[in-house]
């Protein structure tokens, strides 16, 4: 095998790092600097006919997905999307056909597993033609479900439920921006709220800041 098929090791277990970089990350701090190296990875001890994963390499897109893949031996191949998750990544075209195309290309892909498919997420086809990537590499997309941790349930029935299918946006979601938005707005709202300090009062200021 060539230099440039290296499969690397990956595992499931969530470690001290990664959770630092989890609440960094949702603190928007050094929020553009969380990455790993594209390419291919392997999970547990897969073989020829183990199913192949697509994701970004957003580091906590990759963390996810290996994370709810515990227990299950198969590849997980990283598209370089500049550290940006799946979904804004197909949106600006990083996570795209010819990103797909480059790493099965470059991973010697069709010498590492028989049955020539790529698991994509679903909310990454924007950015991925399909029929492009069957005619120019040889594989076929699958579109897996919108969560990772609906995936051994979707391998287990060889397809995705409509309720897989369904983009939502829960309270746990919207409470999970929550300390970012605060940060990235807390400096410019605490400078906006001196002067209604002196104008108003505290009880102005106050109301600003809330």
């Amino acid at each position: 095998m060539s230099e440039a098929t290296v499969i690397r090791q990956a595992t499931s277990e969530v470690t001290f790092k990664d959770r630092c970089i989890n609440v960094m990350a949702h603190l928007g701090i050094k929020r553009n600097r969380y990455s790993v190296d594209p390419g291919l990875y392997s999970l547990g001890t897969p073989d020829q006919g183990s199913p192949v994963f697509v994701t970004a390499n957003y580091s906590l897109s990759f963390r996810a997905l290996r994370t709810a893949l515990e227990g299950i031996d198969g590849y997980i191949l990283v598209l370089d999307t500049k550290g940006v998750n799946v979904w804004c990544a197909a949106g600006k075209g990083t996570f795209g056909t010819d990103e797909l195309v480059l790493r099965i290309e470059e991973s010697n892909l069709g010498k590492i597993v028989k049955h020539n498919r790529v698991i994509l997420p679903q909310l990454g086809a924007p950015g991925v033609a399909a029929h492009e990537v069957k005619k120019r590499a040889k594989f076929k997309v699958i579109y897996g479900p919108v969560l990772a941790a609906d995936l051994p349930a979707f391998l287990a029935a060889g397809e995705a439920t409509p309720e897989m299918r369904k983009v939502g946006f829960p309270l746990t979601q919207r409470l999970e921006i929550i300390p970012v938005e605060i940060v990235n707005t807390l400096i410019l709202t605490l400078i906006l709220s001196l002067p209604l300090y002196f104008a108003g009062g505290i009880i102005t200021a106050i109301a600003a800041l809330a």
